[in-house]
């Protein structure tokens, strides 16, 4: 497949608006383009525009599964220098949604099955590829392939989410918590007559981060660090003379094996508790994300293959002076460390579908993060270096032929 045909794929993936939807014409497009180099692919159909699909080479152990999602977050179009779903190259970035989180992963992994199908490819085991829906949120694209059993004779799973020349093997849960005031409204003349929501959450938020900061000060993985507590949204009332009926807060919190998902539920449960039970306040708590944390294996064969591999890889980029400097500042912000000479292994606060795929398995598994793309996934004017998505076909063919010796 020539370099053309490379990007015609990137940028018909692309094209898709699968913005948290529509992954069933993603999955069309690759069950397709699969059959045409004879790939046999399942489409897996889930709720209204959305489905997984699952694409298998060759039979029996071992199983490594390569996986990638299909959806996108959502654009801001004022905000782009170009069309975000339109694949735009300028110099050696390839502009786009998607573009780094995460379909130059997702195409690079396809293009990568159907060049080593065509070369004859001869092995001992299966390659599973995953492609899933609803990663960006929930995980239900992963959580529901997991259900149906696809994980459960994979040995090795390698997920092609934006790492760079980062090997990442662990990463931090997530909880995405609503915390829900309903009070009474009331003209602010005579707030006596109503019960103030906004008061209360505010309340109550502030036991919330007290309780936890207790929790949080005394647990930390060696790996993941400390367990990560924000305030991310906010409402409540409407003008001001008017006492507010109804507020809201959400609340992301990145955990870690030390301070479990349940724990820090229970904990913010009991607070709301004896909340309601002591004041006039109605607080109710809704959790719509619980993401577990993974920690998997060090010294995993894949990760030992990846460091193997890339090597060159990372030597040819030449990093000027500037540059790195310009990655290690940028390094310091994300809690991503970087080097210009060693492909490093690294924990990450951000979550992948590991959480669902290993939901049974979290800790110790031969799992990885690895694909092409940066940092800045959901930004505006995200972008990939076609450079290194292109190299990305090459490292996982690479990677799938050594992992089968």
């Amino acid at each position: 497949m020539d370099i053309k045909e490379k990007l015609d794929i990137l940028s018909k993936l692309i094209s898709f608006p699968s913005v948290n939807d529509h992954e069933k014409q993603v999955a069309i497009y690759l069950q397709k383009l699969l059959q045409e180099h004879n790939i046999s692919s399942q489409i897996l159909p889930l709720e209204g525009d959305r489905a997984n699909l699952v694409a298998e080479i060759g039979s029996g152990k071992p199983v490594l599964a390569l996986s990638g999602h299909m959806d996108v977050v959502d654009v801001q179009r004022d905000n782009w220098q170009t069309d975000p779903f339109k694949l735009t190259s300028v110099d050696d970035k390839l502009y786009g949604r998607g573009s780094t989180d995460m379909k130059s992963g997702l195409a690079a992994m396809v293009i990568a099955l159907i060049e080593l199908q065509e070369s004859n490819f001869q092995f001992p085991g299966t390659i599973r590829f995953l492609a899933t829906s609803g990663e960006e949120v929930g995980q239900y694209g992963a959580e529901t392939l997991q259900k149906q059993g696809y994980m459960q004779d994979v040995d090795s799973l390698l997920i092609g989410e934006p790492s760079g020349y980062v090997v990442v093997y662990a990463s931090k849960g997530e909880l995405d918590l609503k915390i829900q005031s309903f009070g009474k409204a009331a003209h602010s003349s005579m707030p006596a007559l109503g019960n103030n929501a906004v008061e209360h959450l505010l309340r109550v938020l502030n036991q919330i981060e007290s309780q936890l900061s207790d929790l949080m000060t005394t647990a930390e993985n060696d790996v993941l660090g400390k367990t990560l507590f924000n305030i991310d949204v906010i409402k409540g009332g409407q003008q001001p003379n008017a006492i507010p009926g109804y507020a809201e807060a959400v609340l992301n919190i990145r955990t870690i094996p030390e301070l479990a998902n349940q724990k820090i539920l229970d904990t913010i449960q009991n607070v709301i508790e004896h909340y309601n039970a002591t004041t006039t306040g109605q607080i109710n708590l809704v959790c719509d994300m619980n993401i577990i944390p993974i920690l998997g294996n060090k010294d995993a064969k894949l990760i030992k293959l990846i460091q193997k591999i890339v090597q060159p890889y990372l030597q040819k980029q030449n990093y000027s002076a500037e540059e790195i400097e310009q990655l290690e500042k940028q390094a310091q912000l994300s809690g991503i460390p970087f080097s210009a000479d060693e492909i490093l292994t690294v924990g990450v606060s951000g979550g992948t579908d590991a959480s669902k795929f290993l939901i049974d398995q979290p800790q110790g598994f031969n799992y990885v993060v690895f694909g092409p793309g940066n940092g800045n996934a959901h930004q505006d004017n995200e972008f990939v270096s076609q450079t290194m998505y292109l190299d990305f076909i090459d490292i996982y063919q690479q990677i799938i032929k050594e992992y089968f010796k």
